[in-house]
Parts: C-alpha cells; structure tokens; sequence
C-alpha cells in the first residue's frame, strides 16, 4: 500500500487538469499551485500520480512555466520528492524550445524526409545513456524503438 498524500483534493485537481485533452491550457493553474507552496507539488503532498500529472501540465506549458516549474523540480528531486526522469524530460524539453541540444535525449521530432521520428539533436551522444541511465531512463535506442514503434501504429 502507498503512503498517503497530505493534499488529495490538490492530487485530484492535478490529475483532473492533465486528463484534459490540452493540459498546457491549465498553465496559470500550475503558475499558481507554485505561488501557493513555493516549491514542486511533489509525492509526499499530492502521490507519486499527482506530482506525475503536474508535471505532465509543466511538459505542456509555455517555456517561462517550465522554467520556473525546473527550478522546483529539481529541488523536488534532490530531496526524492519527485522523478529524476521527470527532470530530465523537462530539461530536454525546455532547451529543444530555445533551439538547444539536448541533455538526455528525451525529445524526438519527426524525421526531416517524414517518414518517421528522431531525437531532437543531444549533447555529447556519446555519453546520453550514461546520463539516460542516471536518472533512471532506459537507453536511447530503447526509447527510440518504442517512439517509432508507436509513431507506426498512428499512421
């Protein structure tokens, strides 16, 4: 049995947002869920699936939310208070947005002829799935097969 949340009615409304079909659109929600704890709504006070989800909000959001949501996050992470993985796609997703490499690999685009997906540009590709493996990802071509895989089955 899980631990309990100190907030379920914070965990429901997260979850509620990020079922919704554009979760990015609960963007201000999120600005002010941070406001309000100055810090990440992380496992202890909304689960494990209500950190998830308003991270999925975060992943969805404009670029300035994400920045702001990082710093907590990372914070959340140091303390095992939220995913290292979930750091790492906010980290990748945050720098595809502003044209850079990414870190972790984690953010795929579709192929330049279209005819499938491929990994936003990586930072020292060499050394992705030692830092992949870090923060509990499973190597590149794993994730890649799985992304092409799924990209297949939707067209």
């Amino acid at each position: 049995m899980s631990d309990p949340v100190l907030n379920d009615g914070l965990r429901l409304e997260l979850l509620r947002l990020a079922a919704d079909a554009d979760p990015g659109r609960h963007a201000d929600r999120l600005w002010e869920i941070l406001d309000d704890l100055e810090a990440w709504p992380g496992r202890r006070l909304v689960g494990d699936d209500g950190a998830e989800a308003a991270w999925f909000i975060a992943q969805r959001s404009d670029v300035d939310l994400q920045r702001r949501a990082l710093g907590y996050l990372e914070v959340a992470v140091d303390w095992d208070d939220a995913s290292p993985a979930h750091y790492a796609f906010l980290v990748d997703r945050i720098r595809m947005r502003e044209g850079r490499a990414q870190i972790y690999g984690s953010q795929f685009v579709r192929s330049p002829d279209g005819d499938g997906l491929v990994p936003w540009p990586v930072e020292d590709l060499d050394h992705v799935d030692e830092r992949r493996a870090r923060v509990g990802l499973t190597p590149l071509a794993v994730q890649l097969a799985g992304m092409q895989a799924r990209d297949h089955k939707h067209t």
